[in-house]
């Protein structure tokens, strides 16, 4: 199995091949340059892997929730690759793409839950929470308000005997008060694994393949979970 993988939903875009069990990854280490680096990125990726587009099963992309312009420029890339290269596209919701990292600064031993929170300003955030061992969604993904979200995940915990909560995402610095206010043992990740990956997106990506969830450059689409604020203003003026 080879996959190309492309996550632009965040401040950082990366690509990823993942071939087998190895994933080798670029990165881009300058905040919201997506459509001006990601196409290069890619380029060089595959020549510095030795991989020519034939090769590739299938064209991964991390299909949001995220920044709107992130997501996409990340789906129309993926949509144009998949197209001249005729290759299926396999949608990767990008919140549950966390439970798919490799972290090895994880507590041994332990049960976690993962909550990557996006912040979606308005006091809101982009959220969902998922057991890391099998990616499984114990709160589906959604758009709500922050205190909702903690109240809903506290009840979670603290009914189904976990031992700690690891947060992602930007969303940690606006929510931090909200945070330690919960009352529950939590664990934030590190900096560099705490925002969104293209090497996760590619792992969680291998297993929607396998399980045949691909669609075509036609059918694919982003998923934003709630419109763009100049979408929401204009349709209050009507």
């Amino acid at each position: 199995m080879l996959i190309l993988a492309i996550e632009t939903t965040g401040k950082l875009a990366s690509a990823a091949l993942l071939k087998g069990s190895q994933v080798c990854e670029a990165v881009n280490h300058t905040d919201y340059s997506h459509l001006q680096e990601i196409v290069p990125m890619i380029d060089r990726l595959l020549k510095e892997n030795s991989i020519v587009p034939a090769q590739l099963d299938a064209i991964a992309v991390s299909r949001g929730p995220g920044s709107f312009t992130g997501v996409r420029i990340g789906m129309a890339t993926a949509k144009g690759l998949a197209q001249v290269w005729n290759k299926p596209v396999i949608e990767v919701p990008t919140l549950a793409s966390f439970a798919f990292g490799v972290y090895d600064w994880l507590p041994q031993g332990e049960r976690l839950l993962f909550c990557p929170l996006f912040d979606a300003r308005r006091n809101q955030v982009y959220s969902g929470v998922y057991e890391p061992l099998n990616g499984s969604a114990v709160i589906e993904d959604r758009a709500v308000d922050a205190d909702e979200q903690m109240a809903d995940l506290k009840t979670f915990f603290t009914t189904c005997h976990y031992d700690r909560v690891v947060f992602f995402g930007d969303g940690i610095k606006p929510c931090l008060e909200k945070l330690e206010a919960l009352g529950i043992p939590y664990l934030l990740a590190l900096e560099e694994d705490r925002y969104q990956k293209a090497s996760s997106a590619a792992r969680l990506a291998a297993r929607l393949y396998e399980a045949g969830d691909v669609k075509d450059c036609y059918t694919c689409a982003p998923e934003y979970l709630r419109q763009a604020e100049a979408e929401r203003k204009l349709k209050e003026k009507c």
